[in-house]
């Protein structure tokens, strides 16, 4: 039994700008006097108006992106846009990132997922603009899933993406989502013993090079998708430590084959 196993955000959909809004906001909710982006509450009607004014702070926002662990991340990046603080490795980031979610983690985190709710339930196909598919990739993992068991392990929620995976065609055996943790080692642990596989028997693709560390000793097939959320720097070192870097052209090509 084969598994393809992806992450969602960064591999099959670039979720950026659709993470800035829901990030921005929740950001808002907990500091009222910024002035980052104006201090206004991001909305359909004004986020392009906002984004293209302020969009140094979106270029900022894109450069912090692959330092992002969770929800609690985009929380980070906007108090790290505001303060101008000079974030130089994952390191740096992480020591910042811990001190400030201390006090606030769980209730940021919330907030995050409740903003993104609403907007859901309100404007499901505004928001789903927001999240664009990786065009090569979608059509891809649709013919994989014939001769793969499809499965997804995201830091997302799954109600959040579900409606994307309808629009799109894409049905999953299973989803194993940030309900279940940030750690991917388990993410894929589960997703082996719900569908009676080996490690051996499971290709994971992820944007990540720190999701996919802990997986290649266990004989996971691992590959960085170079298109998402990474640096050349990580790229790099995703190949040395064994797990293969795939750009979109290459994507069906190489694992069709396996």
């Amino acid at each position: 039994m084969k598994i393809l196993a992806l992450d969602f955000d960064g591999v099959i959909a670039d979720s950026q700008m659709e993470c800035l809004f829901v990030g921005f906001n929740t950001y808002l909710d907990f500091n009222r006097n910024t002035k980052l982006f104006d201090g206004r509450k991001f909305t359909f009607d004004n986020f392009n108006f906002l984004t293209q004014k302020h969009r140094e702070a979106v270029e900022q926002y894109r450069s912090l992106r692959p330092f992002v662990i969770d929800a609690f991340c985009y929380y980070v990046i906007s108090y790290i846009i505001e303060k101008n603080i000079v974030i130089k490795s994952q390191d740096d980031y992480n020591e910042l990132r811990e001190k400030l979610a201390k006090d606030i983690y769980e209730h940021v985190v919330r907030a995050f997922y409740e903003e993104r709710y609403n907007l859901i339930e309100n404007n499901l196909n505004s928001w789903l603009s927001l999240v664009k598919p990786y065009q090569n990739i979608i059509p891809a993992v649709v013919k994989l899933s014939n001769a793969f068991n499809l499965a997804i392990s995201t830091n997302n929620r799954k109600f959040t993406i579900d409606a994307f995976f309808r629009k799109h065609g894409i049905a999953p055996k299973i989803v194993i989502d940030s309900s279940f943790g940030s750690d991917k080692k388990l993410h894929i642990e589960n997703i082996k013993n719900s569908l009676g596989a080996d490690f051996k028997d499971i290709y994971f693709v992820d944007d990540q090079i720190r999701n996919l560390v802990g997986l290649l000793p266990l004989g996971v097939h691992c590959y960085l998708a170079a298109w998402g959320y990474n640096t050349k720097k990580q790229q790099k070192e995703a190949e040395k430590l064994g797990a293969i870097p795939l750009n979109q052209n290459d994507f069906y090509d190489v694992l069709s084959k396996k």
